[in-house]
């Protein structure tokens, strides 16, 4: 077993295991092994005496911590409770409510919709929005009532006293209430990042047009809306003021800590790493389970397998830092385009990025190496049902990677160490975490004392990472030869470097090292791993002197402007379609639990009419402006804003007709129409659960209204005490649980409603508040059961129509999300192709990072631009899945089971594929090609062996389009649920291997194997063949859900009966003696 540091000696040859004496172990001994499965706890042996005086927390601490109740978390919760607070605190002053009259709780509530907790770049942004929504809204909203005046002037009898009710001033407002609501939920629908603006729009037509009847005079309009003009612009005053001098958060502090949260989860794969392959030692890698014997307490558990927590713990992490990547990818651009005083440079954070991402790839391509050995296990059938022979062949192999991993250990462990001491080098150098305090020795400043020891934040620290990332990638030759060794020959130390003195018999053996098979996957094993590490060490270095070249300690703030061109882009966006995260806080009111969106391009959503050449002339051109307009009609977007324009006036109506006006006003229906406003969401769907949800929350709510109003014995100042309390405690679903954010802001709507208006009461007294509104003025313990009444309406209505006059599922927006992701993971292998191609005859040029004329940094820019839309779309993805158990089911069960397999393999094909075109930059180091480097330097010796595999591998063709076409194929399959085309076949296996060899059969000879192309080849063709595995499963299952349609003739006997019809189509037959002909006619019946 290797037992040296970078500055050790040599190796310990006795300690090395000899997996000819060890591979006889006695088959019952072997079993036991296998089945006795134990996690690997021996890097923890250090702490095994602190963790036994550790007491286990108690069970209000475990609920505590299962809550996420940390000290942010808390603040941000009283944070969000001040507006609404402060709004109703202010209505107590006399000036104050003669000002607002009976719309003094209307700015409570719209305070409450400011959503202070915001970002600054996030929460400016959407605060412009709004307050352009509000002006546009009262300008409309006046329009509207001064038309619905004059209709009113233009039907009365002059002579007769004005009547309460007209019937052409009630219908020009319905009018005027359906095209509004239609148009703004149009496009709320079209860009979600107007989730909030729209939301408020909505409320204030609604509010507007309902109140509109009352109106007999201009000048009562104008007082009207003046009164809530000024009421949302005041609840946006305060909601402003709280969210930019109330603990304050900005974008780029959520970066930062986002990029920590990054740098911990990049720490905690890599030891979850290092204690899966420590597991490995001793325990069969081919077998992701164990069948537990005992639990914590000593008691026998049931023998069902389970995933073994090594395993569990890689994918924990692996699935946390590819959501966290997508939603780092999402806030940068907003803190790239705030105005700050800070130290790091929009161009710094971007660059810090980039590190942190480069670090990325390797890491996850590590995180799949139990995925190889399961892959392994299923193309040798090892199922735990095998033969004699095929026993044996599994144990010797797996023998063979424990005595591997074994010798590995050291070298491994080093590194694994040394890039967590860079992570947490880094951490402190970009101060995102505070150095720790030790107590002060008479030794601390001795030099002698401290040694040559190099610890995370010294001067030298980087030099220390170069040596301990040489020492592992020299560390290469030894395990080489030790896996040589391992097959029964003997190499020199030297052999790499000079492998022409060889005897005869060993030249004899080398080759059947290289094409056996089993042996071949595991030389690319080894080849992999150590390529991916070094790979990672190498970009950790980067990240480790970008942060010494920006130590924050040695910085000063400065005022940092983010340019001309970021701001117009920032304003362009605001009108374009974006992507945004699960977590994206201007989002998340219009897309409740979905709220993944994603942009896929004008490639996936224009397509070409095939009805209709180009336009070549003015006239064409203003015939297709006017098609466009029946293409909007037709639009997810429009037929949204129509369901949300019906449903709106299924209730409006009531106000709108004279035997019913009077009650809309008395029962304050207005506020069912402000539920409409809030809860429908263009993804939303059919969702049962949801609805029942928001109902129960408004119920939980009613409750609390009566404890706010009550605890204090309906003093004032304890009510607005207790209000500040229980919208703290409600603003933690929008905080932690943002899948059920609508639910959380119906709840603390309704609770500030509630009291609002009482306390509105309270200080205007009964008779104005009625006077104005027609309203009678109810207690507390009325208004409550009326205002659950109302939102129960508004949310019953808004769910009927979701689902009339057709539904818009859960399921169905699933289905389109996955085809979304297919026709990504097609853009991003298609952009991968050309780059691995381009990398490989070498067109590319230029430096790919920073040359932005060179197509290498085009090619760069947009494979990571589709690489984040996908880490956002999975991310949706497994969250969209993951909700679906709540459906209620009707018809048939939904094949739950067959998506998440897809997702799973959708999410396999990206990472490799992303590992695939990381690999191919190991084809454009300089020493690979002279030519770039200086004329005068003699020629490095890869690269001659490297010009002739670049030979070799542009005929092999690593890539192939058809994969591309495939995935476009199986995207439009599932986004328009059509089946599959027949005879539809995966692209054949790569087999790069057996290619290079039929081309040049000592390209791959085992002297090659040190050089550092040969090693990213190894990745290559681990990922070619890991890729061409899920695209062939990815296309059983596709088939699977859709269909294929079947053209095929079968000829079958009458004795046996009538074949069954499949699912592509119809059958034809026709009698033929004895014999029947049945013909598949593609769902055309002869």
């Amino acid at each position: 077993m290797a037992s040296t540091g970078p500055d050790g000696n040599g190796m310990n040859d006795g300690q090395e295991v000899d997996s000819n004496t060890t591979a006889r172990e006695t088959p019952g001994e072997e079993r036991e092994q296998q089945n006795g499965y134990h996690q690997d706890t021996t890097f923890t042996e250090e702490k095994d005496g602190d963790d036994k005086k550790e007491k286990r927390p108690s069970r209000l601490k475990r609920l505590w911590n299962k809550l996420g109740l940390d000290k942010g978390t808390v603040m941000m919760m009283g944070k969000a409770a001040l507006p609404p607070t402060i709004a109703l605190s202010m209505y107590q002053a006399t000036d104050v409510a003669q000002t607002y009259t009976t719309l003094g709780y209307v700015t409570a509530i719209i305070s409450i919709l400011g959503f202070c907790i915001m970002p600054r770049a996030k929460f400016i942004q959407t605060m412009t929005m709004n307050i352009l929504a509000t002006c546009v809204g009262s300008a409309l909203a006046m329009l509207m009532v001064w038309s619905a005046v004059k209709a009113r002037e233009h039907t009365a009898t002059p002579a007769t006293p004005a009547e309460r009710y007209n019937s052409s001033q009630s219908a020009v407002l319905g009018v005027w209430l359906f095209f509004q609501i239609y148009a703004i939920n149009a496009m709320k629908a079209k860009f979600p990042q107007l989730a909030f603006p729209t939301i408020i729009y909505g409320i204030l037509v609604n509010v507007a047009a309902t109140s509109g009847p009352l109106f007999t005079t201009v000048p009562q309009c104008k007082a009207f809306i003046q009164r809530l003009l000024e009421a949302f612009m005041t609840g946006f005053a305060i909601a402003t003021g709280v969210s930019l001098f109330i603990l304050p958060v900005t974008s780029r502090k959520v970066v930062m800590k986002e990029a920590a949260g990054y740098i911990g989860l990049l720490r905690g794969t890599l030891n979850a790493q290092k204690t899966y392959i420590h597991s490995l030692e001793t325990s069969d890698m081919f077998d992701e389970t164990y069948v537990p014997e005992e639990d914590e307490d000593g008691r026998k558990k049931e023998n069902k397998p389970k995933t073994k927590p090594e395993v569990g713990a890689i994918r924990k992490t692996t699935g946390a830092l590819q959501g966290l990547h997508g939603k780092l990818t999402a806030d940068l651009r907003f803190a790239k385009r705030e105005i700050a005083y800070g130290k790091l440079t929009p161009d710094d954070l971007e660059a810090m990025f980039k590190k942190l991402r480069a670090i990325m790839m390797p890491v996850l391509g590590l995180a799949s190496v139990m995925d190889l050995f399961e892959r392994a296990a299923e193309i040798n059938h090892w199922d735990g049902e095998e033969n004699e022979h095929d026993e044996q062949v599994r144990r010797r192999t797996v023998q063979e990677w424990n005595d591997l991993f074994q010798f590995v250990r050291e070298p491994f462990d080093h590194i694994i160490q040394a890039l967590d001491d860079g992570f947490a080098h880094v951490m402190l150098r970009l101060q995102l975490v505070k150095p720790s305090k030790k107590k002060k020795s008479h030794k601390q400043d001795d030099a002698e004392a401290k040694g040559d020891d190099v610890k995370p934040g010294d001067a030298g620290f980087a030099e220390y990472l170069r040596k301990q990332a040489d020492y592992f990638a020299g560390r290469k030759e030894p395990t080489l030869c030790h896996w040589v060794e391992t097959k029964g020959i003997k190499l020199r130390d030297d052999y790499f470097s000079s492998p022409s003195a060889l005897d005869e018999e060993t030249l004899e053996l080398l080759p059947s090292i290289t094409t056996r098979k089993r042996d071949q996957r595991q030389l690319y094993m080894v080849l992999y791993v150590m390529f991916l590490l070094n790979a990672t060490s190498r970009a950790t270095l980067e990240l480790v002197t970008f942060a010494d070249e920006h130590d924050l300690a040695k910085r000063e703030s400065k005022f940092i402007w983010p340019g001309a061109r970021r701001f117009k882009k920032w304003i362009k966006s605001i009108f374009q379609s974006q992507d945004s995260d699960p977590d994206d806080e201007t989002t998340i009111a219009g897309f409740d639990r979905n709220n993944t969106t994603v942009h896929m391009g004008e490639a996936y959503t224009e397509k070409k009419d095939p009805e209709h050449s180009p336009p070549t002339n003015a006239w064409q051109r203003f015939g297709n402006g006017i098609r466009s307009v029946a293409r909007f009609l037709r639009s997810s977007e429009s037929a949204f804003g129509f369901r949300a324009a019906c449903a709106t006036m299924s209730i409006a109506i009531v106000a709108f007709l004279r035997p019913t006006q009077t009650f809309f006003i008395e029962h304050r229906l207005v506020w069912a129409l402000i539920m409409v406003a809030i809860s429908m969401t263009p993804t939303a769907g059919q969702s049962i659960f949801q609805f029942f949800l928001r109902i129960s929350g408004t119920a939980i709510a009613m409750v609390v209204a009566f404890l706010i109003w009550y605890i204090p014995g309906q003093n004032t100042a304890g009510i607005l005490v207790f209000l500040w309390l229980f919208v703290a405690i409600g603003f933690y679903i929008p905080l932690k649980h943002l899948d059920y954010v609508i639910a959380g802001i119906i709840s603390v709507v309704t609770v500030t409603m509630i009291i609002g208006y009482e306390l509105q009461v309270r200080k205007i007294g009964e008779q104005a508040a009625t006077a104005t509104t027609g309203q009678p003025a109810y207690p507390i313990y009325l208004l409550g059961p009326y205002r659950l009444a109302t939102v129960t309406g508004g949310l019953a209505v808004a769910f009927f129509w979701t689902i009339f006059p057709y539904p818009i599922t859960e399921h169905s927006a699933l289905r389109q999300k996955l085809g979304c992701a297919l026709y990504l993971s097609a853009n991003l292998y298609s952009i991968m192709h050309e780059q691995v191609m381009g990398r490989i005859r070498g067109e590319l040029g230029g430096d790919e990072e920073s040359d932005k004329d060179s197509p290498g940094y085009q090619l760069v820019k947009a494979r990571n631009k589709v690489f984040a839309k996908q880490m956002l779309t999975l991310q949706g993805l497994k969250m969209h899945s993951g909700f679906i158990k709540w459906e209620f089911p009707i018809g048939g069960k939904f094949p739950s089971e067959d998506y998440e397999k897809i997702i799973d393999h959708v999410t396999n094909i990206v990472n490799y594929t992303a590992l695939l075109g990381y690999a191919s930059q190991a084809f454009t180091h300089p020493s690979l090609h002279p030519q770039s480097a200086d004329p005068a330097s003699p020629p490095h010796p890869s690269a001659h062996w490297f010009h002739a595999f670049q030979r070799v591998l542009l005929s092999a063709k690593v890539t192939s389009h058809e994969t591309t076409s495939l995935l476009a194929t199986l995207s439009s399959s599932i986004t328009n649920a059509q089946p599959l085309p027949p005879y539809l076949r995966a692209p054949p296996a790569y087999q790069l291997n057996q290619k290079l060899e039929f081309v040049d059969p000592q390209i791959l000879s085992l002297r090659h194997i040190a050089e550092p192309g040969y090693a990213a080849f190894a990745v290559m063709s681990v990922s070619t063949r890991c890729i061409g595995m899920d695209v062939e499963r990815l296309l059983e299952r596709v088939r699977g859900l859709v269909g294929e349609l079947d053209f095929s003739f079968h000829v079958v006997s009458t004795r046996g009966g009538i074949e069954e019809e499949g699912q592509g189509g119809a059958r034809r037959r026709v009698r033929t003696g004895s014999r029947n002909v049945v013909a598949r006619t593609g769902g055309i019946e002869d």
